[in-house]
């Protein structure tokens, strides 16, 4: 599970959902949640967590997608399986893996060194308390 330090900086609630926003070492994250303990307020130090698996990797991406969380990393390191690899991507938040098929990083070319885009649903991701 990746895990990343943050701080609350902003929370829009109607009804009983809430999307919150993050800043992480000159990142921002956004998480859509449906339950929000009081604990998480707006200045709170939390630990985003996400599945590498909710990782999308993009090379020169253009243009507008719908998904919240664009953070621009480097490849340090891959871990090529016969049908996964497994990706450690490093950005200004710190260090997180992505896991996609073989043949997309196969397709996109991917090497340790390149810049890519790491693209995270609000939804898949999760605050937990320091």
């Amino acid at each position: 599970m990746n895990r990343i330090r943050a701080t609350v900086s902003a929370i829009e609630q109607q009804e009983s959902l809430h999307r919150v926003e993050l800043h992480a070492a000159g990142e921002v994250f956004y998480v859509i949640t449906l339950e929000l303990a009081e604990d998480y307020a707006i200045g709170a130090e939390v630990d985003i967590t996400f599945k590498s698996t909710h990782v999308a990797v993009a090379r020169d991406l253009a243009g507008e997608v719908s998904i919240s969380n664009r953070i621009e990393a480097r490849v340090v390191e891959m871990k090529k399986g016969e049908l996964l690899t497994d990706i450690l991507l490093e950005s200004r938040a710190g260090r997180f893996y992505a896991l996609t098929t073989t043949q997309a990083a196969k397709r996109m070319l991917l090497a340790p060194g390149d810049r890519v885009t790491a693209l995270m649903k609000a939804s898949d991701l999760y605050l937990s308390k320091v």
